[in-house]
């Protein structure tokens, strides 16, 4: 009997899986995000690149990421259906993250810049190509104050992309972390 006990306390202790890390987004010393084994991250990549996939394992410092891409494609007809495409995994560490990307925030066409600055470029090329077709000075003292105004306007809207970016870099502020559970 003391011996069916040991047989299965030792099946037991061989089914039980160590625990695994965690893999955590930190602001400062706040936690913003964590992921486990299974979980689904998309992050920019030291090259830049923005990679999407499934995690694999975690350890110690470095992540094993079976590379996905969904993405929304017609059937066969015609109706837009999910699809997968897998590519592979990818060990990296952690410090080869170079982004992450902003939740919860809309990256809208005014507080990127985008609007701005088309809206400037457009109006520049119509006011330059409209004085040309009247032969008008394309710098005149009538002209010239409202190229200035929209070169303002571009000029600001380059700011605002500069200054709101769509995703977290990584450095002072913000750092991936893992955890031994």
């Amino acid at each position: 009997m003391k011996l069916t006990g040991l047989i299965i306390c030792c099946i037991f202790s061989l089914s039980v899986m160590a625990q695994k890390d965690v893999l955590l987004l930190k602001q400062n010393s706040q936690t913003l995000q964590s992921w486990t084994s299974g979980s689904y991250i998309l992050f920019q990549f030291s090259s830049k690149q923005w990679i999407e996939g499934i995690i694999k394992s975690i350890k110690n410092d470095s992540i094993l990421i079976d590379q996905i891409q969904v993405r929304q494609v017609g059937n066969q007809f015609g109706l837009p259906t999910i699809d997968t495409a897998h590519f592979g995994l990818l060990k990296l560490h952690i410090s080869e993250i170079y982004g992450m990307p902003k939740r919860g925030s809309s990256n809208n066409l005014i507080t990127n810049g985008s609007l701005f600055q088309l809206g400037s470029g457009a109006y520049i090329f119509l006011n330059v190509i409209n004085s040309l077709i009247k032969s008008d000075p394309v710098f005149g003292s009538d002209n010239l104050p409202k190229l200035g105004i929209a070169t303002g306007f571009f000029v600001l809207g380059k700011i605002l992309e500069k200054s709101h970016k769509s995703y977290l870099p990584m450095g002072k502020k913000y750092r991936m972390t893992t955890i031994q559970m």
